[in-house]
């Protein structure tokens, strides 16, 4: 599957899906992303970090990275400290090419959209269209922080350690929303073990 999708992307978009992975994975935000540059890739006895100061909060974070991560920092990174790892890409172009690999990638399935309102999700009406929105359709730069952020909770890291990384302040109300998303997995997996307590 891997490298069938590799063969049919273009090298940018091959780069496009490299960083999204990375971004996957540490929770930057896309302005952060494209500031990296090789000083902030460090080895501590044989681990690697990723140091940041965030562009947006001013926050500083230091991500441990893994294997994979620093495969895709080696693949882009350049010899002069001073240059951008993954380069220039804008949003737009990053956007519409990650829609397009995601239906390279048969991410094709029909969603339904929810917004929060008051905590909790509800369904979004489309006005006046049979259309139904696909996944990749929706592919976008924000669904890595996210996709980040509500992994390292569903997997159990606590609460102020997954803020640190992401660097969101102990007050910021946006963070709520990622807890929403972990909270709403959590109790499906749970109800699930509920029925079998029930059944036994």
């Amino acid at each position: 599957m891997k490298l069938l999708l590799n063969g049919s992307l273009t090298a940018a978009q091959r780069k496009i899906k490299d960083i999204f992975v990375f971004g996957c994975t540490t929770g930057l935000r896309y302005s952060d992303i494209y500031l990296l540059t090789n000083n902030n890739i460090e080895e501590v006895q044989g681990n690697w970090y990723l140091k940041i100061k965030s562009k947006k909060t001013k926050t500083y974070s230091t991500i441990k990275l893994p294997n994979f991560a620093i495969s895709i920092i080696n693949k882009y990174k350049s010899k002069s400290n001073k240059t951008m790892i993954f380069g220039k890409i804008t949003l737009f172009n990053f956007n519409k090419n990650l829609k397009v690999i995601g239906e390279k990638a048969n991410f094709i399935k029909p969603i339904q959209l929810t917004r929060e309102k008051l905590g909790k999700a509800q369904n979004i009406k489309k006005n006046n269209s049979e259309k139904q929105d696909r996944f990749c359709d929706k592919m976008s730069s924000h669904m890595m922080r996210r996709t980040a952020i509500t992994t390292l909770l569903i997997l159990g890291m606590p609460e102020h350690l997954v803020r640190k990384i992401s660097g969101h302040s102990h007050t910021s109300s946006s963070f709520n929303r990622y807890v929403h998303y972990a909270q709403a997995y959590i109790d499906r997996e749970i109800d699930k073990v509920h029925k079998v307590l029930e059944e036994y």
